[in-house]
């Protein structure tokens, strides 16, 4: 593990899987009115526990470092509705509007951590 891999910490993994945490969370907000449609979501402590079992590789390859789609693939879960509609569809668009704003303020917050990690490295490294 290098230095930089030590002072970001879990900050990069944790933006990664918010940001695919968007993803999903939009595309049920997109298809609130498709008949049979099951909301999803991440289950995002079991993704950054699967991912903190793994030692980190240096990229000298492109499959090295896993993309946010493979980080999530085995965290993926079905959203259980509170009143499921007559059609099938589980999308609860207050629900899903209020997941998104929390999953973009975590990933605001993750890339943030990880700029203080950043700015505090280069302090160091000017000797500021």
């Amino acid at each position: 593990m290098s230095i930089i891999d030590k002072a970001l910490g879990v900050f990069p993994t944790a933006a990664a899987v918010q940001a695919r945490r968007l993803e999903i969370i939009a595309g049920n907000i997109a298809n609130a009115s498709t008949p049979q449609y099951r909301a999803r979501d991440v289950d995002f402590k079991k993704v950054l526990a699967d991912a903190g079992d793994q030692p980190r590789l240096a990229v000298t390859h492109p499959r090295h470092i896993d993309t946010p789609e493979q980080l999530t693939r085995d965290a993926l879960m079905f959203r259980i509705p509170l009143s499921p509609s007559r059609d099938g569809n589980t999308v609860e668009t207050h629900i899903e509007e209020a997941a998104y704003g929390d999953a973009a303020g975590r990933y605001l917050a993750a890339l943030r951590f990880a700029e203080g990690a950043l700015s505090g490295m280069r302090k160091a490294y000017r000797g500021d």
